[in-house]
């Protein structure tokens, strides 16, 4: 038998897979000459239909599909100005009118949005949607498109459904996100990033408790240096506030005591200020006291 003969024999013949060990059985092809690897069609005919009228839908068995690719044409004789469609799944439908349905999200084609069906727009008479869409039917038994408004009279919305086999995703839905407070990215297909500086302060202490607001909004303190040439103790103490402390009332969320010179580092993501970050300094380590410290010392930080 000649090579061409074999091919097409191969392609022809559906058999099934060698279950035992041992057992050794024929190559066959699928019909696109490829090796057939599963007993499950690697390949779908395209599913077209016209909706023209609300309650019209286009079915899909898609319990062997992993995607859909969806489009839709005016073939009638008038412009379409009216008309709108949803796409919708069922997991629980056994023929493709019964069932349990719900919308299924579909990515379309030209841009990084997601879209539940067609609204009406307009669509001339001989011309194609400009673009397409892709969904996931993974986990579905049943996909249809359906007609929710009538479309213009003489006008004809003819769907074309394209099921996919083989194990992917369809394209992403990016959409853009934002963080702000210590910087701002935005994501559409590639990531940008603008990073954060930091702001740095310094403060040299008068004969007082120097209550101080640093900043009025969240932040994360990254590290703090203080020189006392004094003589005396000093004891510098942070408050999470948006306003300067009270100093006495107020209760510090930290309390740090340098001795000559000190820096003090809070680690790769810093300490976090949920309200704001405000400053004192006290000779005396407990909450509530309220002694200035001498003129001279010396602080300063850099926050996010």
């Amino acid at each position: 038998m000649a090579e061409t003969d074999l091919i097409l024999a191969a392609k022809a013949t559906l058999v099934e897979p060698v279950m035992v060990d041992g057992e050794i059985g024929p190559i066959t092809l699928d019909p696109n000459g490829m090796l057939r690897v599963s007993t499950k069609p690697g390949y779908f005919a395209p599913i077209s239909g016209a909706l023209t009228t609300s309650g019209n839908t286009l079915v899909a068995d898609v319990s062997d599909a992993s995607n859909v690719m969806l489009h839709v044409k005016n073939t009638g004789s008038a412009a379409m100005a009216a008309g709108a469609f949803v796409f919708e799944g069922s997991v629980d439908s056994t023929d493709g009118s019964d069932g349990t349905w719900f919308a299924l999200q579909a990515v379309r084609s030209d841009s990084n949005t997601i879209e539940n069906g067609r609204a009406a727009s307009s669509l001339a008479v001989g011309t194609g949607q400009g673009y397409a869409w892709e969904l996931s039917v993974n986990a579905v038994r049943w996909f249809r498109v359906r007609c929710t408004t009538s479309v213009t009279n003489n006008a004809i919305a003819l769907w074309t459904i394209i099921r996919g086999t083989y194990a992917s995703e369809p394209i992403p839905g990016i959409q853009p996100h934002a963080v702000t407070g210590s910087g701002t990215f935005n994501v559409s297909g590639s990531v940008t990033a603008n990073s954060p500086t930091g702001t740095g302060f310094a403060l040299i202490s008068a004969a007082s408790t120097n209550a101080t607001l640093l900043r009025s909004s969240p932040c994360n303190l990254f590290e703090l240096s203080v020189f006392n040439p004094t003589g005396f103790e000093v004891y510098i103490k942070l408050y999470d506030k948006a306003s300067a402390p009270i100093v006495g009332t107020d209760v510090p969320i930290a309390t740090i005591s340098p001795n000559f010179t000190n820096v003090h580092i809070f680690g790769r993501l810093g300490k976090r200020f949920t309200t704001g970050l405000a400053i004192a300094m006290t000779q005396e380590a407990q909450a509530n006291n309220t002694t200035p410290v001498s003129a001279g010392v010396q602080v300063s930080g850099t926050y996010i």
